[in-house]
């Protein structure tokens, strides 16, 4: 059966000589494209906002490894004006709220918007309509190697639809008091309202990242676990467990969509470290399976984050997770993890999967499984990422990649970390 198929692919390539490959069709974009963006002037714009992180005994990368991880930014109108509106998380320094005024100016609204006094290490943040009234709320979430839980507690707000928001997470059932990066909100069972998933991870300390579960135990920590909260009309309800979510992962990245095709809206939750990448399948009955192995060949060592959309305009999903590979090949060489072919294979034969070190983008094949086609897309490797974004930059009706990297410090940097053990 090999010699046709050898000989299948010598015709074509007589065929085709002499005749120069027509590139510029398969390109979405021109050689020598204007710029699509420019960067404002806080002074012009008057968005001044900056995420400052402070380093002292107390708080730095030793106390908690995703000390240089960011906040977080949601865009949305939330009064009704036609303009979108800019929330901005911080770390160690207060949230801003910045209301539009047209022609790309803005107003920080958040001293009359915003309760006070809500201190602490904010993440990530999402607007959405969590009680129908057409207004959007705020959801923020909080991390931090914190110990007191009032310190890590999410937080909602509702908006009073004046410009000015409550705070209600305790009301509604919502105030998380793990370690949240980031959560989504999705109609999962098509009810007519919004329920809430939100992405959490343990507070590791020395690089202990096994035994987990144990740790918890012992030290009767409350569990890290992703959280999948049911609205009930005036309130939320934790159904993680029954929902069969319960997991011990490091979230660091979410992104819903119908990933099957069966109708129902499904989770991706990209995670760091050991753990694999979830895939959650609804059921269609409020229960959620994770089919990730089934449907993935391999996926990425270190999912920073995540994006799904159709990547390829043939109507179906397809998914995109981050990893930290530079393209240069001695920085990736100074920064990769370890290379122990013993040691990967347990890790695979423990049910984590078989992860690499590269971005992946997952084509979603119309047969309910994915392949990793990054290396040919040419996005396998853009160093420290994070935030992958699919959208349409350049308005020629295909999907575009964002991807945002950087860190503060080569953690990661192998001297650094074999000085430092």
């Amino acid at each position: 059966m090999v010699a046709p198929s050898f000989t299948l692919l010598l015709l074509q390539a007589c065929s085709g000589a002499g005749q120069e490959p027509d590139v510029a069709a398969n390109r979405s974009a021109p050689d020598d494209p204007e710029p699509l963006f420019v960067s404002l002037d806080p002074a012009s714009s008057g968005i001044t906002f900056k995420n400052a992180i402070n380093e002292n005994q107390q708080q730095n990368y030793y106390v908690y490894e995703y000390m240089y991880n960011g906040g977080g930014v949601a865009v949305g109108d939330i009064n009704g004006d036609g303009l979108p509106d800019i929330y901005f998380t911080g770390n160690l320094v207060p949230d801003r709220l910045y209301l539009n005024k047209g022609d790309m100016q803005f107003e920080d609204i958040t001293e009359t918007a915003i309760p006070g006094g809500q201190d602490g290490w904010h993440s990530g943040v999402t607007m959405a309509d969590v009680n129908n009234d057409g207004l959007l709320d705020i959801y923020v979430c909080r991390a931090g190697w914190y110990d007191e839980p009032e310190q890590r507690t999410n937080l909602l707000y509702l908006n009073n639809g004046d410009l000015t928001f409550k705070e209600v997470a305790q009301a509604w059932g919502v105030a998380d008091t793990t370690r949240s990066t980031q959560a989504a909100f999705f109609d999962m069972d098509k009810d007519g309202d919004l329920d809430l998933f939100v992405i959490n991870t343990p507070l590791q300390k020395k690089r202990q990242y096994s035994n987990i579960e144990i740790q918890q135990m012992v030290e009767k920590r409350v569990s890290p676990s992703d959280r999948l909260y049911r609205n009930d009309g005036d309130r939320f309800t934790d159904i993680t467990a029954e929902a069969g979510i319960w997991n011990m992962g490091y979230g660091l990245g979410v992104a819903i969509s119908d990933l099957d095709g069966n109708g129902w809206p499904d989770i991706y939750v990209s995670n760091d470290y050991i753990e694999r990448d979830f895939m959650y399948l609804n059921q269609g009955d409020g229960t959620f399976r994770d089919e990730i192995l089934e449907r993935t060949r391999h996926i990425s060592n270190f999912g920073m984050g995540c994006d799904v959309a159709d990547y390829n305009n043939d109507a179906l999903p397809d998914i995109v997770v981050v990893d930290m590979v530079s393209e240069d090949h001695v920085r990736s060489k100074k920064n990769m993890s370890g290379m122990s072919t013993d040691r990967f294979w347990k890790v695979v034969q423990a049910g984590y999967h078989l992860q690499y070190m590269f971005n992946t983008l997952q084509l979603n094949n119309g047969n309910g499984t994915f392949s990793d086609v990054g290396q040919l897309a040419g996005m396998s490797k853009t160093d420290w990422s994070w935030s992958p974004l699919l959208a349409d930059l350049d308005n020629d009706g295909w999907k575009d990649l964002l991807v945002t990297n950087g860190y503060k410090r080569d953690m990661r940097d192998n001297d650094f970390m074999r000085a430092t053990k």
